[in-house]
């Protein structure tokens, strides 16, 4: 979907300053149209950025659901809790 920026947008690791045409997939631009972000693009002109999935984050790059971050496994075991001393009886 090829759309033009209305405002500026961070898009393909870019800054896209007003007016920038650039194409990206069907639902990523209606959520774009829908916020006032951007609007579709009729010209010719060539597209600054074109965007192919835009699903996750691109290769290589450290998330937090990349993690795994179990307690069984970074934890070492926990002794279980021993009762209470009273004290003068």
């Amino acid at each position: 979907m090829k759309l033009k920026t209305l405002k500026p947008l961070y898009l393909g690791g870019q800054v896209l300053p007003e007016g920038r045409s650039f194409e990206t997939i069907e639902q990523h631009g209606r959520e774009l149209t829908a916020k006032g972000y951007a609007e579709a693009d009729s010209s010719d002109d060539e597209p600054a950025v074109t965007l192919e999935n835009e699903v996750g984050a691109p290769a290589g790059v450290l998330t937090s659901g990349s993690l795994d971050i179990s307690p069984a496994k970074n934890d070492p075991p926990k002794k279980p809790a021993e009762p209470a001393k009273k004290k003068g009886a």
